[in-house]
């Protein structure tokens, strides 16, 4: 379940940290184009997380 919880608090984190950085400093186009594949990391990371805690539930059920 720490996966799982860990998974989707980094794609929440990523949803919310997106629009703050964009706003934060709109001027410099290089910080929110990187902030977009920070962001877009953070989501596939979370949602390997959330894929490995599927497959372990899958391989633990009889």
């Amino acid at each position: 379940m720490k996966l799982f919880n860990l998974g989707i608090l980094l794609m929440i984190v990523a949803v919310i940290a997106l629009p703050i950085v964009a706003i934060i400093n709109p001027e410099n186009r290089d910080f929110v184009l990187y902030s977009f594949y920070f962001c877009g990391l953070l989501e596939l990371i979370g949602l390997i997380f959330v894929l490995v805690h599927i497959i372990k539930l899958k391989k633990n059920s009889p």
